[in-house]
């Protein structure tokens, strides 16, 4: 545990913990303009979706699956936004958003900086090869 992390200290006014097992927590904010939005976060301090390593990496998709399932179903959202910034708190967190038709939350290019120029189809194939080379193992 790092004192200095808010989350690991779970010292983050507004939240209520509504699970935990012995890797994970969930956490569900108590205020803004989405009901349910929660943080699924890791009990141990990774600092960021690029440190995740050990048994949160080997459970994660399982635990993601079961806790947006159960967003899901307790708000009646058409689905559950997942996000990962990182920038503001260096501890891995998953920003969870169910999303309802109509609803306050705008996915897909709403994410982009207005003005945000098209980048050429060479600079996103570069990339693609880029990242499946690193990959090659």
């Amino acid at each position: 545990m790092r004192m200095e992390c808010l989350l690991c200290t779970d010292s983050l006014p507004g939240r209520v913990r509504v699970w935990q097992d012995g890797l994970w927590r969930l956490s569900v904010v108590e205020h803004g303009a989405v009901a349910g939005f929660a943080h699924l976060e890791p009990l141990r301090h990774i600092p960021f979706v690029t440190d995740l390593d050990g048994p949160e990496a080997g459970t994660l998709g399982v635990v993601l699956a079961r806790v947006t399932g159960a967003m899901r179903a307790a708000t009646g959202a058409a689905l559950i936004y997942v996000y990962v910034f990182g920038e503001r708190v260096p501890h891995l967190h998953f920003n969870l958003a169910p999303q309802h038709e109509g609803g306050p939350l705008v996915g897909g290019p709403g994410l982009l900086r207005p003005g945000a120029e098209e980048l050429g189809r060479d600079v996103h194939a570069a990339a693609a090869r880029a990242i499946a080379a690193r990959l090659e193992d």
